[in-house]
């Protein structure tokens, strides 16, 4: 078990043999409840309809949420990055999770990502209503930069209005040690 476990990233061969010594001291029925899950694996992950998180229903908590507000939609890389945002408590809109970013050197095309559902779904949500944001959270590297101008391209016949995450310099940085980029969307990005 120890050595499936170190399968794992982040897992050593050390720290998964700490895993299989604590769950020997589990009662049994927490054990089963665990195979029982990691057995649910084999069949997929059951991802959210809507926006590709992962949920145990059809639509995942957020989603579901009347108390989301469903005509703002961050778009994110991927489900972790939907976690981070989630841990800061201040957004109360909707996501969609792309599934990655665009990368031509690694084979990955916008074909590959979930952008036509992101179409499909702001056309179906114009339909209801015409005040949709679109907040484009997509990392600031190369691949997360092409993705967002690809997105905003892609998105700007359909009439509805796409922002970005402000970017620039973080709370206890220093000018002298900021990269140009940073600086500059820092100096953008100024209220």
């Amino acid at each position: 078990m120890a050595k499936q476990l170190s399968k794992l990233p982040g897992i050593g061969p050390r720290q998964a043999m700490r895993l299989v010594l604590a769950m020997v001291e589990w009662p049994k029925p927490e054990v089963q409840a665990l195979a029982d899950a990691l057995a649910e694996i084999t069949n997929g992950p059951v991802l959210c309809k809507q926006c590709f998180n992962f949920t145990d229903d059809e639509l995942c908590h957020i989603c579901a949420s009347h108390r989301r507000d469903q005509t703002k939609i961050a778009v994110v890389e991927k489900i972790t990055d939907l976690e981070s945002m989630e841990k800061a408590s201040v957004f109360q809109g909707v996501y969609h999770v792309l599934g990655g970013v665009i990368n031509p050197a690694e084979g990955i095309l916008p074909e590959k990502l979930k952008i036509k559902e992101l179409k499909e779904r702001i056309h179906k949500l114009m339909k209801l209503t015409p005040d949709i944001e679109l907040i484009i959270a997509t990392n600031p590297n190369a691949e997360g930069e092409t993705t967002a101008k690809y997105l905003e391209e892609e998105l700007k016949s359909s009439g509805v209005k796409t922002t970005r995450l402000a970017r620039g310099l973080s709370a206890g940085s220093s000018l002298e040690y900021a990269d140009e980029t940073t600086l500059a969307n820092a100096l953008k990005n100024r209220r």
